[in-house]
């Protein structure tokens, strides 16, 4: 039988494991909230055209969720940066790893002498990082959008712009 001072100093031991383990997985709990292993800016799309290599940050960018935006939501995105391509000349765009981790959409803007011409080519996760885009007199490259997918089948307003994020250059040529 257990005399009353052991049972006091066992309370207490147990008293005490317990805050213990509390503390402690609040503390983790604290540390790891939100953290998704990536931040916004490691978001971006390069662009190297002849000698130069252009950098383009995101028109907005959203957590995976979709619940923490930059800009948010309900403000403007920001403006699209103009990286003029001439013609002639093959430009390579590349995705950064935060984009290219996960399901993302390159779409790509032409004219043509029969008029505009919008081409898709969907990428899956971890495959394609960089890709060549070639602007030619027949062909002339106006503009590449990028969407990198989100983990949302709707919006909270019940729209399906499931993307999580939009990286856009304007790629006319120089007048």
């Amino acid at each position: 039988m257990v005399n009353p001072g052991e049972k006091k100093a066992i309370a207490i031991i147990a008293a005490v494991a317990v805050v213990f383990v509390v503390v402690v997985a609040a503390g983790v709990g604290i540390l790891v909230a939100g953290n998704t292993g990536e931040h916004k800016d490691d978001a971006y799309i390069q662009l190297a055209v002849g000698g130069e290599l252009h950098t383009v940050q995101p028109a907005r960018w959203c957590d995976v969720f979709v619940r923490e935006c930059t800009p948010p939501r309900d403000q403007p995105q920001r403006t699209t940066p103009r990286v003029p391509i001439p013609l002639n000349s093959t430009a390579l765009l590349s995705v950064s790893k935060t984009v290219a981790k996960s399901p993302w959409n390159l779409t790509t803007l032409y004219w043509t002498p029969q008029g505009l011409v919008e081409e898709e080519s969907p990428q899956p996760s971890n495959t394609t990082y960089t890709v060549a885009l070639r602007s030619r007199p027949d062909r002339v490259l106006l503009g590449v959008t990028i969407t990198a997918a989100s983990a949302v089948a709707t919006n909270p307003d019940g729209s399906t712009d499931i993307a999580r994020g939009l990286i856009a250059a304007d790629t006319a040529p120089p007048t």
